[in-house]
């Protein structure tokens, strides 16, 4: 699909991964590239930033260069599309969920305290991963999916959710979660995906955000069948994409304990914003 002249074959995939030892060996392609990470991680968050600026007032949760910085994206995976230039123009985030509810950015959500809905929420996520876990599979959250505008009304959006979907099941994966925006219709197209609202739980607004949200679970089994080809073909073409890793092994503290956040020199410098490239975040 293109919308104008710009079209999406142009367009490549690449995979962030957090470190090198996270990289499962069907994955043949990871090198670890510590400063392309870096700059590419940059680029991310300047587009999330850029995306949340269109929802509302959010500024103070923006860094002074507009970046959505968060401390998790550097133990995170992140799929990205860049056109041929090098330019991020989408992306979103996956992140493997080892602990429970609390680990999750739904933990922290509006829903999350109310005295009617919260205690649902958390024995709805916690009954979601106690299934996963049983199944011996990898539970997970997708979340900071982004768009910047040359690629909207394209098929750049599902491209990336599923290829976000396709990584989680190459890790393991097969369940999980996210916070979906109804923004241009964001919620909307992840349930025709596939997705489902979790345990029925009421849409809500998100003061932060200044939009209405949806938690919405997803499942590699629950794929609408209408995308199974598509499914199908990104199997096979992230095997050959270009997986870069930020470090060979975590970085952990004198006790051995993985620490929050890595301690890299800042390789980027603060660049300058422009505002009128104003993306979508989902």
């Amino acid at each position: 699909m293109s919308k104008g002249n710009y079209r999406t074959e142009k367009l490549h995939f690449k995979v962030l991964a957090p470190f090198r030892a996270d990289v499962p060996r069907v994955l043949a392609s990871a090198r670890v590239d510590e400063r392309l990470h870096s700059k590419l991680l940059f680029d991310i968050q300047l587009v999330r930033g850029l995306a949340l600026r269109e929802l509302g007032q959010i500024g103070t949760q923006l860094l002074p260069d507009g970046r959505h910085y968060q401390p998790v994206d550097f133990h995170s995976w992140h799929v990205l599309l860049e056109n041929d230039e090098g330019r991020v123009l989408g992306c979103a985030r996956y992140r493997p969920v080892e602990g429970g509810f609390e680990q999750l950015a739904a933990s922290h959500s509006a829903i999350a305290y109310s005295n009617r809905y919260g205690p649902l929420l958390k024995a709805a996520v916690e009954g979601h991963i106690g299934r996963a876990r049983r199944r011996n599979v990898q539970y997970g959250e997708v979340g900071c999916w982004a768009l910047r505008k040359e690629i909207r009304g394209t098929t750049a959006a599902i491209n990336i959710a599923l290829m976000t979907w396709t990584l989680a099941e190459h890790l393991g994966g097969g369940m999980g979660i996210t916070t979906a925006t109804r923004t241009n219709h964001s919620a909307s197209i992840l349930r025709r995906l596939g997705a489902r609202r979790l345990a029925n739980l009421p849409a809500y607004y998100e003061p932060k955000f200044g939009s209405v949200i949806e938690i919405l679970a997803f499942n590699k089994d629950h794929i609408d069948e209408r995308f199974s080809s598509r499914m199908e073909k990104l199997k096979s073409e992230i095997c050959e994409l270009p997986i870069i890793c930020g470090a060979d092994a975590p970085l952990r503290d004198g006790n051995g304990l993985p620490l929050s956040t890595p301690s890299r020199p800042p390789y980027y410098a603060l660049e300058a914003v422009n505002y009128e490239t104003r993306p979508l975040l989902h």
